[in-house]
C-alpha cells in the first residue's frame, strides 16, 4: 500500500514541476475540471450535485493517501494541508454549481428583493 501513496505523490510532484504549478493550483484547476468533466459524461445539468460528489469522494482518497505517506517516515507532517486542499478543491466548483441553481424554484426563498411590477400610462 505504501508503494502506491509513494508513486501516486511521486507523480503528484513531478505533475506540478511540468505544468510550472503549485500544488494548490493542480487542485483548483482539477476540481473545476473534474466537476465538469464528470457533468459532460454523466449528462447531468450544470446544477447538478452528482458530479461535485465524485469529485469529493475523490478528493477524500487523495487525502487518504496523503495522510497515509505522512506516516512513511522521511516524508514532512503536514497537518493542515488537507482541510485547506479539500476546500480549494470543492469550494470553486460550489461556487459553480450555486450559480447555476440560482434561478431555480429552491432559492427563490433566499431572495431578499420581490419582484417589482412597473405600471405605465
Amino acid at each position: 500500500m505504501f508503494a502506491i501513496v509513494l508513486d501516486w505523490e511521486t507523480f503528484k510532484v513531478w505533475l506540478s514541476a511540468t505544468l510550472d504549478l503549485s500544488h494548490h493550483d493542480i487542485h483548483l484547476i482539477l476540481g473545476l475540471a473534474l466537476t465538469f468533466g464528470f457533468g459532460w459524461i454523466l449528462r447531468r445539468p450544470l446544477g447538478s450535485w452528482l458530479p461535485l460528489g465524485i469529485v469529493l469522494v475523490l478528493e477524500l482518497i487523495n487525502e487518504a493517501f496523503d495522510f497515509i505517506r505522512n506516516l512513511v517516515p522521511g516524508w514532512p507532517l503536514l497537518s493542515g494541508e488537507a482541510a485547506i486542499d479539500i476546500a480549494i478543491t470543492i469550494l470553486p466548483a460550489l461556487a459553480v454549481i450555486l450559480a447555476a441553481r440560482w434561478n431555480s424554484p429552491h432559492y427563490y426563498r433566499f431572495r431578499r428583493r420581490k419582484q417589482i411590477a412597473v405600471r405605465t400610462l
